[in-house]
C-alpha cells in the first residue's frame, strides 16, 4: 500500500503479546507494562488502543466482542496470519539506525528471548555487522567541515557504544546457554 506508514515499535509488540493469545485491550495494557516493555518503548493506554484500531484497519488483528453479565462488551483482540507474517519479518531483521536500537531492537529481543533463544544471538551477530556498516558509511571525508566531522564523530561513537554493548550480551547469552 502506497502512503501507509510503517508500524511502530510498540505496534510491534502488541503484535508480539497477541502472537501468545487473544487478549482484551485492558488485558494487553497491563501486561505491556508488566512484561517491561513500557521501559524500552512506553505506551499510555489510549494510545494503544489506537494501535490496536490500526493494526485492525490493516488487518493485522481481529477483534470479537464479548459480553460478561451486565456489563459492556469487552473486546477480544487476536493476531491474523498477516499480522503473524508482518510480526516475523520485522523480528528477524537488524536495526539500520543506532537510535532505532533503543527501542525496535529491544523489543524484538525480547521476543526473541521469549520464542527463540538461539534465534536472538542471530539477531544481535546481525545488529554487530550493522553497527560495523553503520561505522564504515560515518568515516567523514578527509576535507568535511568541523561540523560533519563533529556529526559523523556522534555517529560512529554511538555505533562503537551499541556494538561494544551487543558483543558484551552475545557473550552473556552464549555463556548462559552452556551452562
Amino acid at each position: 500500500m502506497t502512503g501507509v506508514r510503517d508500524l511502530l515499535p510498540g505496534e510491534y509488540a502488541v503484535l508480539g503479546l497477541l502472537s501468545e493469545r487473544p487478549l482484551h485491550g485492558y488485558e494487553l495494557a497491563r501486561l505491556y507494562k508488566a512484561e517491561g516493555l513500557h521501559d524500552a518503548c512506553p505506551v499510555e493506554q489510549s494510545l494503544l488502543y489506537a494501535y490496536l484500531r490500526n493494526l485492525e484497519d490493516r488487518g493485522f488483528v481481529e477483534a470479537t466482542e464479548e459480553r460478561v453479565g451486565r456489563r459492556p462488551p469487552r473486546r477480544q483482540f487476536r493476531l491474523t496470519a498477516e499480522g503473524g507474517q508482518a510480526f516475523e519479518r520485522w523480528l528477524q531483521a537488524p536495526v539500520n539506525r543506532m537510535r532505532d536500537v533503543r527501542l525496535d531492537f529491544l523489543i524484538k529481543l525480547y521476543f526473541l528471548q521469549r520464542f527463540d533463544p538461539p534465534a536472538a544471538v542471530e539477531l544481535i551477530q546481525k545488529q554487530i555487522a550493522a553497527c560495523d556498516a553503520y561505522l564504515e558509511r560515518w568515516q567523514p571525508a578527509p576535507d568535511a567541515t568541523p561540523f560533519r566531522k563533529l556529526v559523523a564523530q556522534s555517529k560512529q561513537s554511538a555505533a562503537r557504544a551499541t556494538r561494544e554493548w551487543l558483543a558484551a550480551y552475545e557473550r552473556e547469552l552464549t555463556e548462559a546457554a552452556r551452562t
